[in-house]
């Protein structure tokens, strides 16, 4: 194996993407493969791990020559990054990203938007600490110098190490080209193919224009783009279409005097398993690593037009997928391939039609082998419907995710490479692994309930419906006090507040009646509007205003309640027993 490139794709599918190849990559490390990756290839949820994991690997290779390092130091290492992503994790990114008050205001803007904030939460909470800075982390800082060799580079001496410096890729969706956008520590840009030194367009592809990225990002024009942040990066890779806005990029190329903004969206829209990066680094042994949403039998599929465009989605991504890993396996064998994902070793069934007697005809059925490796067939569908989102994950779904990946993983990478089983380590995940193998209907209540996105703490206890409702309420009497008091001691008079209820009245009235048919009606919300359209113009500018400003602020306000009182409760429903 020592002339093959061993590559690692770490796929999309959000937090629960990133726990399962925190799993894998425990594996990796016991087993002694993880020193000898070239390339990592990332995508959204894969790309936040992937990330922070590159950093913790720089600070070991640049901290000790390739002779002094051992196999255990990437078990520590991995270990180390667990425990700090679990935590981080467990603070709930996705409400994090709505808790201040001045990041919510800054929404207003042109020039900030949701991925800007989710990023800099990424930042804050992941990338500093493991640095140990309080400054934003860059994507050309990521470049790694093992001691005494300033001049380092992948491609030319790696082959000299016994622990290699892989190339982190980081992927995104331009929608400019609607081709890969990638980010390296060296550059960023669409990947590029090379034929006796000069660039080959590929005959299939049909889009005209192509990005060329540059050699470093030294060479960018605008000195914000030489400095452009690692967690911008992954907020890109990360930037799911419908929920977060795309990252722009700005002032790195121009058509002429034409400029052209670069908008980039979620990998996964391209290539979900980040695959095809991997291919173009011409590696020839691979380890995909597969958590990301996968498409569902429907016995009878929405037929409204909405329902229908998003199952049309649904159906072109999996097939996207299917495509990819075929010819992944087909080129390069299914020897060479260690496929590990959240489905495996669950049964299926082919289900036959209905003979004429009115009778269906015997279906055939390929009964579960998730036991092969561990974890009881309906523990594995659990896993493999949990909600693909960056809140809180409990104890219970992180350790159990991170158990499934790992033990995947040790029933595939040692068969499909020749590797030696290793002996389960000291990891904390392993807790659960009685549990995955004959689960308590506490468990599986727990991992059931993980595939919803909202109203999970209400699911796991009743009771926690009276402070679910009662952290708002307790809100709204702690800001009703001082506003009370303010008016007091204001000295509004009555009329003034009776003069703003008519007017609020006539509004809603207005509104209300001009849904109205009858002519007569609207004439006379006509006639109402003439007279008092001054103050009615005035009091639906404040209300804009109002509304405008309250947003951020109730935002803010009930996030943070959330995040006090209701964050801790789920996460306490969560324990390992």
């Amino acid at each position: 194996m020592s002339t093959d490139k061993l590559g690692l794709a770490l796929s999309g599918g959000g937090l629960r993407a990133s726990f399962f190849h925190l799993g894998v990559l425990a594996q990796l490390a016991e087993c002694g493969l993880l020193p000898r990756i070239e390339t990592i290839s990332a995508v959204s949820g894969g790309a936040i791990i992937a990330a922070l994991y590159y950093i913790h690997l720089k600070r070991l290779l640049e901290s000790r020559k390739d002779t002094e390092i051992t196999d255990a130091d990437y078990v520590d290492l991995v270990h180390t990054l667990s425990e700090q992503f679990r935590a981080a994790a467990q603070k709930n990114i996705r409400l994090l990203a709505l808790a201040d008050l001045r990041a919510n205001w800054r929404l207003y803007r042109r020039d900030y938007s949701l991925s800007d904030r989710i990023a800099e939460v990424y930042d804050q909470l992941l990338y500093r600490p493991a640095l140990g800075r309080e400054t934003p982390v860059t994507m050309r800082e990521l470049r790694i110098f093992p001691p005494g060799e300033p001049g380092f580079h992948p491609y030319r001496n790696n082959d000299s190490r016994r622990h290699k410096v892989p190339v982190l890729i980081l992927n995104a969706t331009s929608l400019n080209t609607g081709r890969d956008w990638q980010f390296t520590a060296r550059t960023m840009g669409e990947p590029v193919s090379y034929q006796h030194g000069r660039t080959c367009f590929d005959e299939i592809d049909s889009v005209p224009v192509r990005l060329r990225r540059p050699f470093d990002y030294f060479q960018a024009a605008d000195p914000r783009l030489r400095d452009f942040p690692l967690a911008k990066a992954v907020a890109a890779s990360a930037a799911v279409p419908g929920v977060f806005p795309p990252v722009v990029i700005e002032g790195l190329y121009r058509d002429g005097e034409d400029p052209i903004c670069v908008s980039l969206v979620d990998g996964g829209v391209h290539d979900n398993q980040g695959i095809d990066a991997l291919l173009a680094e011409a590696c020839t042994r691979f380890i995909v690593s597969d958590a990301s949403g996968q498409l569902d039998f429907e016995p009878c599929p929405e037929t409204g037009r909405l329902g229908v465009l998003a199952r049309s989605g649904s159906v072109l991504q999996d097939q996207v997928r299917y495509e990819s890993l075929h010819r992944l396996i087909e080129v390069h064998g299914r020897d060479r391939v260690a496929f590990l994902h959240l489905r495996k070793g669950l049964g299926k069934r082919e289900i036959a039609w209905i003979n004429w007697n009115g009778e269906p005809y015997p279906e055939r059925v390929s009964p579960p082998t998730t036991e092969a490796f561990g974890v009881a067939p309906g523990v594995q569908a659990c896993l493999a419907e949990i909600r693909t989102d960056l809140d809180a994950f409990h104890d219970t779904e992180a350790c159990a995710l991170m158990c499934d990946g790992y033990q995947i993983a040790n029933a595939e990478i040692p068969h499909r490479f020749g590797q030696n089983g290793s002996q389960p380590g000291a990891w904390p995940f392993l807790q659960i692994q009685p549990g995955l193998r004959a689960p308590s209907p506490r468990l599986l209540k727990l991992l059931r309930i993980g595939r919803h996105n909202v109203g999970k703490i209400l699911l796991l206890d009743k009771r926690m419906l009276v402070p679910a409702l009662g952290a708002p309420a307790l809100t709204l009497a702690w800001a009703w006090i001082p506003l009370r008091d303010w008016i007091a001691a204001a000295s509004i008079p009555v009329s003034a507040i009776a003069g703003i209820a008519v007017i609020v009245i006539l509004d809603w009235l207005g509104w209300r009646l001009g849904c109205a048919r009858a002519p007569e009606i609207a004439a006379f919300v006509r006639r109402i509007k003439r007279i008092a359209r001054t103050p009615l113009n005035g009091y639906q500018n404040v209300r804009r205003f109002l509304l405008r400003a309250a947003l951020p602020l109730a935002g803010a306000v009930l996030v943070k309640a959330y995040l006090r009182w209701l964050n801790p409760l789920y996460l306490r429903c969560g324990r390992l027993r």
